[in-house]
């Protein structure tokens, strides 16, 4: 049986699989390595780019061994599996969205991020948050989801309430501030620059050193906003590593989580990483989508879905969407 219009099985032209899927008193069993997208009913960063289904929050399956069951009515994810594993593996994650008020009034995009891994039976959660600008938030509304593990017993184990989730969006702890510390964000916008463009920087500031740069441009568009901006069919959205230093285990992951591991393209990259200096550029020319990377371009007509879910799941791009539709402004962000 097919899936409820909420759900869309992210990049299925790009051979991301969903097998087992069925549809039950608004729940849905997910088995398959694959991302997942799921109805959000507390909005998106940017609604437009998620579109009238407003599919922004995401569950993903890094292995095959790995199954979960969403139950809407519930506000349930359960997790299964009964794989045994050498070493901590990540097998999943569970990405919400929201949005809070900072101090100053200003209703802001949160994204909570929950990573779910295995170590011989085991399971155990590591999670954060990502905001575009820093500070604390209060009024949080996300989805009210608890992340559950079904244990070798067979009994559940919540791993993270959703009481849990708020807290950590509204009151970071002490181990997520001072992770805030050690990540920079440079706005690299001149004044009156319309196109986003963000350094990433690790260590204390005035003394950090930069791994990555990212810029958003939109040739031609006449406004700020980020859906228009690509509607007009002539974008890019380039990624450069400005170290050879960032984890190759990182750039898999990201590969895979924004369809991007099936290109023969990509393949150096995914064997890996990046080196310094290489860039990955996502973009449109007249309406057409390609990929280029090392010198070379090839025609993708999933650029923009990949684009897309990159701008609106990963911290590096909430901060570039967030940038698109406001004026620069030299404040530091928050990676939590």
């Amino acid at each position: 049986m097919s899936l409820p219009s909420s759900f869309s099985a992210r990049r299925l032209a790009l051979g991301i699989a969903l097998a087992g899927a069925f549809t039950l008193a608004g729940a849905a069993d997910f088995a398959g390595r694959g991302v997942f997208n799921f109805r959000s009913d507390s909005g998106c960063p940017f609604a437009a780019l998620a579109g009238k289904g407003n599919d922004c929050n995401r569950l993903a399956l890094d292995d095959p061994d790995t199954r979960a069951a969403l139950d809407i009515g519930a506000h349930t994810i359960r997790f299964v599996n009964t794989r045994s594993y050498a070493g901590k593996t990540i097998v999943g994650d569970v990405l919400l969205q929201g949005s809070g008020q900072a101090r100053g009034g200003q209703r802001v995009p949160l994204t909570f991020h929950a990573l779910l891994s295995r170590s011989g039976n085991e399971w155990s959660v590591s999670s954060h948050a990502h905001t575009p600008i820093g500070g604390e938030f209060s009024d949080i509304r996300i989805d009210p989801y608890q992340i559950v593990v079904v244990s070798e017993s067979t009994t559940d184990h919540v791993l993270l309430t959703a009481d849990q989730i708020v807290d950590a969006l509204a009151r970071p702890s002490l181990t997520a501030r001072l992770a805030n510390v050690f990540v920079q964000v440079e706005d690299n916008r001149a004044d009156g620059a319309k196109d986003a463009d963000i350094t990433i920087g690790l260590g204390l500031s005035g003394a950090s050193k930069s791994v990555a740069r990212a810029r958003f441009r939109a040739p031609g568009a006449k406004g700020r906003d980020l859906a228009e901006a690509m509607q007009q069919g002539n974008w890019t959205l380039e990624l450069q590593a400005l170290s050879g230093q960032i984890p190759r285990q990182v750039v898999q992951r990201d590969l895979f989580l924004y369809g991007l591991e099936s290109q023969s393209l990509l393949q150096p990259l995914l064997q890996r990483g990046f080196r310094k200096n290489e860039k990955l550029v996502l973009g449109a020319a007249s309406g057409k989508g390609y990929v280029r990377y090392d010198g070379q371009q090839r025609e993708f007509a999933g650029a923009d879905a990949s684009a897309r879910a990159f701008l609106q799941d990963s911290f590096i791009g909430l901060v570039l969407g967030w940038q698109q539709q406001h004026s620069p402004v030299k404040t530091k962000t928050d990676a939590r």
